[in-house]
Parts: C-alpha cells; sequence; structure tokens
C-alpha cells in the first residue's frame, strides 16, 4: 500500500468516523459473552433496546443501519441471528430486486429468536413469538404464534403467555 492509498484511507475513516466507531463496537459485541454488555454495545451503536432484553454472542444487528432496529421488552436472541434493516444489491441485480432499501425491523415484547435466524428488511415479529432455530424470516410474524422453516411460517399458535 502507497501512502497514497493509506491518505484515503484515513480520510475516509475520519469522514465516516461514526461507521467506524459502530463498526468496532459491533465486533466487540460479537466475540463478548456477556449478555448485558452485548446489550450495552449495540445501545451505543444506536439499536434502540428496551428493559430485561439478551443479546447472546456472534449477533449481527445490521452493521450499517443499526438505528432502524426496535428490540422491546424482555426480548431473548440467542446465538449467531443476523437482522437486517437494510437491502443493497449490486449493480447487475437492480433490475431484480430494485436500488438500495431501507426498512425498519421491530421485535416486540417477549419474543424469542432462536439459534441462527436470519431476519430480512421490514419484518415485525409479534409480542410473544418464537422464532425457530435456523428460520429465515421474510414477513412479519403475528402475536403469540411459533414459526420456523425457509421461508419462516406459522407452525402453532399460542394463547398463553410464559
Amino acid at each position: 500500500m502507497n501512502k497514497r492509498d493509506l491518505k484515503r484511507m484515513i480520510k475516509y475513516a475520519w469522514e465516516h468516523n461514526h461507521m467506524v466507531y459502530s463498526y468496532f463496537l459491533l465486533r466487540i459485541a460479537m466475540v463478548s459473552p456477556f449478555c448485558r454488555l452485548n446489550v450495552l454495545l449495540h445501545k451505543l451503536r444506536g439499536v434502540t433496546i428496551g428493559k430485561n432484553v439478551k443479546i447472546a454472542r456472534g449477533v449481527l444487528l445490521d452493521p450499517v443501519e443499526p438505528h432502524c432496529i426496535t428490540l422491546e421488552d424482555m426480548v431473548t436472541i440467542c446465538p449467531h441471528v443476523t437482522i437486517f434493516a437494510h437491502s443493497n444489491p449490486t449493480v447487475p441485480l437492480y433490475p431484480y430486486l430494485g436500488p438500495r432499501t431501507v426498512d425498519p425491523v421491530t421485535i416486540k415484547e417477549g419474543a424469542l429468536i432462536g439459534t441462527g435466524v436470519i431476519i430480512l428488511p421490514g419484518v415485525t415479529a409479534g409480542r410473544h413469538c418464537i422464532i425457530e432455530a435456523g428460520s429465515v424470516v421474510t414477513k412479519d410474524v403475528p402475536d403469540f404464534t411459533v414459526v420456523k422453516g425457509v421461508p419462516a411460517k406459522p407452525v402453532k399458535t399460542q394463547r398463553t403467555v410464559y
């Protein structure tokens, strides 16, 4: 790497220091085994987080648009969950997927997100819903519903709150 490239990189990092800061906080949260520390780090990144939320290690909350994610009270997120609030297709895919979009993601009160779940932009997970491990959530999940699969589909509805 020559001096010119290094100067350009430093200038870019300085102009976009909030993104660099957010990236480092995200990386620390992804390796930290402490749920409360992970919650604090994601709050510092701009994620809206309620009370008694648990975020395990390895959770990737949108690295570009963290402020578009809302986790309400008593949400539990298991390890290796990925939540995106934006889609950014490359130019050749524009005719198929359209240009870049940003849609907020909301996980409502008491929801449980299983290990390895992927949640795509614009999804709202309902109150006390359960998203089983390995699911890909492309549409809203109703309240008190268990969903699983790729794409996630309702398995059963529960009316009692645990």
